[in-house]
């Protein structure tokens, strides 16, 4: 088991609203169906940098908390995964988020590893090293059962949006199994049209 590496937290003191935690793949960037750890494959979605850097105008919190089997897997290493995020921090600058308050990431997707969603790890050690941040006063974003799950294990508010793999988990909602989470479960568009109904 390997305890999430974070890349960046702390900082000045921008927000003073609660926290929005969002997922990095199927929210802020496309997934294109394969594991994202080099630059040229980081692809924007429409509109997901501008409405985070209109997060940081509105004044919220923001951290990134996102699965990275592929390290564990063997596919890239965590310098891979922290050159890409370097990247992504550049593109939020150029869109107008200058900072954000934290970002951990898991080294699986294994259901017993306690930090890869929807296991609550990262999440707690987020709160733990950022005593502003409290998820059970804030939203999570995601794109997939795990998100949704992973927010409610948490107190937060589940967001799913459309983006990624979002139709397909909307449909999934759908299921009897599930029909107490998605009646916790605000549905946007994307990560746009959510930041958009904040005031």
């Amino acid at each position: 088991m390997q305890t999430p590496n974070i890349i960046w937290s702390g900082g000045e003191e921008v927000g003073s609203k609660c926290v929005i935690g969002l997922d990095r793949d199927g929210v802020i960037n496309e997934d294109l169906g394969t594991y994202c750890y080099k630059s040229e494959d980081f692809k924007p979605i429409d509109g997901s940098l501008e409405a985070m850097a209109d997060l940081r105008r509105k004044g919220y919190k923001i951290a990134i908390i996102t699965d990275q089997g592929g390290i564990e897997k063997g596919l890239y290493t965590m310098e891979d995964v922290d050159t890409l995020h370097n990247y992504m921090f550049q593109l939020l600058g150029e869109a107008g988020c200058m900072s954000i308050d934290a970002l951990y990431y898991s080294a699986s997707s294994r259901k017993d590893d306690p930090f890869a969603k929807p296991n609550t790890g990262m999440f707690k050690r987020c709160e733990a090293e950022n005593k502003n941040i409290k998820f059970k006063e804030g939203y999570y974003v995601g794109d997939k059962i795990k998100d949704l799950k992973a927010a409610v294990n948490m107190g937060a508010k589940p967001v799913l949006v459309r983006t990624g793999y979002g139709r397909e988990t909307e449909v999934e909602l759908n299921k009897y199994t599930y029909r107490e989470l998605k009646k916790r479960t605000i549905i946007f568009d994307n990560l746009a049209a959510f930041v958009e109904s904040l005031e």
